[in-house]
């Protein structure tokens, strides 16, 4: 899923190779969808109704691969070659192959035949065989862990995926799918939207998946807020490397004080606004004197203008002044529950600030 089109380019690759029956390797970082393309190219080509079988050949020892990919006489047991027979077999991280297997492998993709442990006749099988791996497989021939035979054997076609980070635009259309593919009816906050678009996401399209299921469990089940993103890895110094920001950047997850501080500035709004009045940063200064954080007039300005920014308020010129929209009031609701909730943590556990 993705309309960036650089990952265009590769969907239409991908269909094109899917209609030769041939060998495929696809490259890519973790998480990019190498396993989502194989099986997408399977189901394009012409052996779609028959199996499409797949094995990470870096999480088996060497034995327990072979008897997985090859079957066994002695058990009567089929390797996954005579199980897809007809369709595709999805060889994961094919740099985890031994040279034994690698010798073994090389004869079903030069003669499609394959032998079971323990038995002295071949069989025949039809397969195509797609090869996924994330590192440069050429490395590994220099290194002497590939067979440089069976890399050209298995290497006909080639699909290179981009990192998430490539097509960072993706990113609202594919948190706005995991949302759908939870069943949960949730708005994402613009500040949280964007502090995903710019994030590097070393873990690719996976890592976005579970950063999405992190936050529709912990949000309040109305909205995703800046509040609910967790501090690692989007507050961590790692992260701030990873992409430079601009000096005035301040979209980031907020401290415990900076909730409060919103909480009452959006209370203060909201209670001249139900009385037929705009605010003011004069009044809602002099209101939070009492409170247990006064801001000075340039701390309200400078707290309004991050409202502003993500919708929450509008402000206008002179007697106009300052009104809370409906985002604000949903930001507002979630303040609340969100504070509420560290609060009663807080005073279970003796710790209050």
């Amino acid at each position: 899923m993705g309309d960036h089109p650089l990952f265009i380019e590769k969907k239409y690759i991908a269909k094109k190779l899917a209609k030769a029956d041939l060998p495929i390797i696809i490259e890519g970082s973790t998480g990019t969808g190498k396993q989502m393309f194989a099986n997408a190219i399977h189901n394009e080509s012409g052996r779609a109704q028959k199996p499409f079988a797949a094995i990470n050949c870096s999480t088996y020892s060497e034995d327990v691969l072979e008897y997985e990919l090859f079957g066994n006489v002695q058990d009567n047991k089929q390797g996954l070659f005579e199980k897809a027979d007809g369709g595709t077999v999805f060889l994961k991280e094919i740099s985890g192959l031994s040279m034994k297997l690698q010798a073994q492998l090389l004869r079903v993709l030069q003669e499609k035949q394959v032998q079971r442990i323990g038995s002295s006749k071949p069989g025949l099988v039809d397969v195509r065989i797609i090869a996924s791996s994330t590192v440069h497989l050429k490395a590994l021939i220099d290194e002497g862990s590939l067979r440089e035979d069976f890399y050209y054997y298995l290497n006909v076609l080639k699909l290179t995926l981009p990192s998430l980070n490539e097509r960072s635009s993706d990113i609202p259309i594919l948190s706005a799918s995991f949302i759908k593919q939870r069943g949960q009816d949730v708005r994402m906050d613009k500040t949280v939207l964007d502090i995903l678009t710019k994030y590097q996401w070393p873990g690719n399209v996976l890592e976005l998946k579970n950063t999405m299921d992190y936050l529709l469990t912990v949000c309040d089940g109305r909205s995703i807020q800046l509040h609910d993103l967790p501090k690692e890895p989007f507050m961590s110094q790692e992260s701030a490397k990873q992409k430079k920001e601009p000096k005035n950047q301040k979209d980031k997850p907020l401290t415990l004080m900076d909730k409060q501080e919103y909480l009452f500035i959006l209370e203060s709004i909201r209670s001249s606004n139900e009385e037929g009045e705009p605010a003011s940063r004069r009044i809602i200064s002099d209101s939070s004197k009492n409170s247990r954080h006064p801001l000075t007039p340039q701390q309200v300005r400078h707290r309004l203008d991050f409202l502003e920014k993500n919708d929450y308020v509008t402000k206008g010129r002179g007697r106009a002044g300052t009104k809370i929209t409906l985002e604000g009031l949903d930001f507002l609701q979630s303040l609340t529950e969100n504070l509420q909730t560290i609060n009663k943590e807080a005073a279970q556990n003796g710790v209050l600030d």
